[in-house]
């Protein structure tokens, strides 16, 4: 309603002025005057009708906002994204001044790494980020989901000292800090973990294949449960189920569009109990995972992860902006800690592979 009746007086008062300025044109004059009676008309009910002026709206996150400027201001600009200094997200200094961002995380997120003026900082993945600032100046938190493993359709153990699960399952873990295996009473570092994941079947189903993130692996074969080694990045395991009597479906494997590489589980294994029916297929899929890399090959161009067939020779690439050498881990055939590496490499895919790369800091 308010918004109602500033419109209308807003628009009286221009066709009042239009009509002092136009002159003489008696057919103009009586038009004008018609749709001025008209709105004097709305603007009569706008008034008896009243209004009541809205609460004001909730306040969004809040922006860097620049200092308020003051007479001999001659400083140079700090901003602070994702983070604040001292509760600020801008401020002026003047020289070199060390400083101590502060990130703002939201719940379920972490501090991946820092940026300074563009520059990545990945040693410092803590929520306080000491730095220098001299001239302007933007420091950046930079966030990723918290390492989190999940269960959908499946649930998880720890193992045992004999690489066996035991003790009680479980469908969801935060492993972002130090934690206890309950099963061992080992004390574990935080950012990794190793569990076993099998299905929770219902009577008269069975699994047809796994979605790792959203990816779909072992629909070459039936796989019930695997184990899990050194997982180190937020992960959710879901089972696809069909019915007992069903055909095993064969999705397409595509690769998923993602902005920025995310690290892949670096090991599954299949637990050979868990497959006493499973018939040999005549083509067999395995995966493929890639951080700070891309694979072609096998129907792909550029992807971060799928599923190509046994023996298909694929193109691994570097995918690291900041660096010029490299360094690789994971499955390729120089051996591990290759350093520096080459930019690209072929990889004769036999068996579920991942491939990191990183770059050289000198």
């Amino acid at each position: 309603m308010r918004r109602t009746f500033a419109v209308l007086l807003v628009a009286l008062l221009l066709f009042c002025l239009t009509a002092c300025q136009s002159g003489g044109n008696n057919v103009e004059l009586e038009a004008m005057k018609k749709q001025m009676q008209m709105m004097q008309q709305q603007l009569d009910e706008a008034k008896q009708a009243g209004y009541n002026p809205p609460a004001p709206a909730a306040a969004s996150t809040p922006e860097p906002t620049l200092p308020a400027p003051t007479e001999d201001e001659s400083g140079d600009l700090v901003l602070a994204l994702h983070s604040t200094i001292d509760g600020e997200t801008s401020l002026f200094t003047d020289g070199a001044t060390e400083l101590v961002a502060t990130a703002v995380i939201p719940e379920g997120m972490a501090v991946d790494y820092w940026e300074l003026n563009g520059e990545p900082y990945y040693e410092d993945m803590e929520d306080t980020f000491l730095f220098t600032a001299q001239g302007n100046t933007v420091v950046d938190a930079k966030l990723r989901p918290e390492r989190k493993v999940t269960a959908i359709n499946a649930e998880m153990q720890f193992l045992d000292e004999k690489n066996k699960p035991k003790g009680d399952a479980f469908t969801e873990f935060v492993f972002e800090e130090d934690y206890e295996n309950p099963v061992t009473k080992e004390a574990m570092p935080g950012g990794w973990i190793t569990v076993n994941v099998e299905a929770v079947i219902p009577r008269g189903y069975d699994v047809d294949y796994w979605l790792i993130n959203g990816v779909p692996y072992y629909y070459s074969r039936t796989v019930r449960s695997f184990k899990v080694y050194d997982l180190n990045e937020a992960t959710e395991y879901e089972v696809v189920l069909k019915k007992e009597s069903a055909p095993s479906s064969t999705p397409k494997p595509t690769p998923k569009p993602t902005s920025k590489p995310t690290q892949a589980p670096i090991y599954y294994e299949p637990d050979p109990e868990s497959t006493p029916n499973s018939t040999p297929e005549p083509v067999t899929y395995y995966s493929v995972s890639c951080t700070f890399c891309t694979f072609s090959g096998g129907g792909y161009s550029g992807a971060s992860s799928g599923s190509v067939p046994a023996g298909t020779v694929i193109t691994v690439t570097e995918n690291v902006s900041h660096s010029s050498a490299v360094t690789w881990s994971g499955d390729y055939e120089a051996g591990d800690n290759w350093n520096p590496g080459p930019n690209s490499f072929t990889y004769t895919v036999n068996k579920d592979c991942s491939f990191m790369c990183r770059g050289i800091i000198n």
